[in-house]
């Protein structure tokens, strides 16, 4: 049985056997609580600019930097208990963001395979993701495109000196499967287009656009803030206001409006064709809603579902929003449902979360 570290992708769970893994996680919450988060706050007042301690370790390489070289007690503990923890497994996955300093990693956790994730580039390739590279052995990334001309993996070899890389797709949690799928699945849904997402600067105008065009006909959840109203306040600042109030969803209600929903809308954070593959790219079509997506550079979309066959793509929002007029007619209601169908058959055949996780750890053990 292998042992390894999947950091935050589990949450803080107990060990998880899975294949022939036993899957472990790292509560670093407990470290920056109460007494210890007021103490650590007076240590940057440099380049912190109100961000508490504990987002600041997660989010700068140059503030875990700050924390070792200075030797601080709690971080120097957490650590302490991270090496005695871990030293001895065979792999350290560090996925959503890294806090061990290289040093550490390098000197005292010589024995695990070492790999680190890319998941929120391009915006933190050089603040979370290039200072690391060097005291890793591999790396995985989770959009296949990353800036303009340049592919994610192309560029994670240049950076690293040609290290093992791979695609990993961000299905990190299990999404159930419905019994007996027949057609009557795909057609038979009320619900003509929605959105789940947190409230994001640079989604919020395209979301106000799209309620303005469909109204009720179009649903939108997420985690906003000031109890969701976040996008009615906009108006102070001279923006465009929301006149919505965007209201979350537990888990049960999530699965059950994505069943509902014909077109589930999708974008992803660059106003440009940065980046691709975000988490709701493969909610959308796990659900057998028709998922309408932007597009990506080298049109690396279409590697995890092929264009008007498993999914279709826009690039203006002028464009998305006549696609579901399009789809929105009932003769065209056949032509949504097939894509939806293939979109659906295509996760669940390559998608799927546990075939997925299983071939990320096979992998990992080969790069030792």
């Amino acid at each position: 049985m292998k042992k390894i570290l999947l950091f935050n992708v589990l949450g803080n769970t107990e060990p998880l056997v899975v294949g022939d893994y036993e899957i472990h996680s790292f509560d670093y919450n407990s470290f920056f609580s109460g007494k210890e988060k007021r103490s650590l706050s007076s240590l940057f007042t440099w380049g912190v600019n109100g961000y508490n301690i504990k987002r600041s370790i997660t989010a700068n390489a140059l503030w875990v930097d700050e924390l070792y070289r200075t030797r601080n007690p709690i971080y120097m503990k957490m650590m302490d208990e991270f090496v005695e923890k871990f030293e001895n497994f065979d792999v350290l996955v560090m996925s959503s963001f890294n806090f061990v300093h290289p040093d550490i990693l390098k000197q005292r956790l010589s024995k695990p395979t070492k790999v680190l994730g890319f998941i929120d580039d391009p915006y933190s390739t050089y603040s979370r993701g290039i200072p690391y590279l060097w005291a890793f052995d591999a790396t995985f990334y989770i959009s296949p495109s990353y800036f303009n001309s340049v592919s994610m993996r192309q560029s994670l070899s240049d950076w690293s000196g040609g290290k093992p890389t791979t695609w990993w797709p961000l299905v990190p949690r299990p999404h159930t499967k419905p019994d007996n799928v027949t057609d009557d699945f795909f057609s038979n849904r009320t619900t003509s287009l929605c959105y789940i997402g947190n409230h994001n600067g640079n989604k919020v105008d395209k979301l106000i656009a799209l309620k303005d065009e469909f109204k009720d006909e179009f649903k939108l959840h997420g985690r906003w803030p000031l109890k969701g109203y976040s996008g009615l306040i906009r108006a102070l600042d001279g923006k465009r206001p929301l006149l919505h109030r965007v209201t979350s969803v537990t888990n049960e209600y999530r699965r059950e409006l994505y069943w509902d929903t014909k077109i589930g809308f999708n974008m992803h954070v660059s106003n440009e064709a940065f980046e691709t593959g975000n988490m709701r790219m493969y909610e959308v079509p796990a659900h057998g809603a028709m998922l309408l997506c932007d597009k990506a550079n080298l049109n690396l979309h279409e590697q995890i579902f092929l264009p008007d066959v498993e999914a279709c793509y826009y690039e203006s929002l002028d464009e998305a929003i006549d696609m579901v007029k399009y789809f929105s007619k009932p003769e065209n209601d056949a032509q949504r449902c097939q894509i939806a169908k293939q979109g659906f058959e295509r996760f669940w055949k390559d998608y799927e979360w546990e075939r997925n996780l299983l071939k990320f750890l096979d992998w990992t053990i080969t790069v030792a």
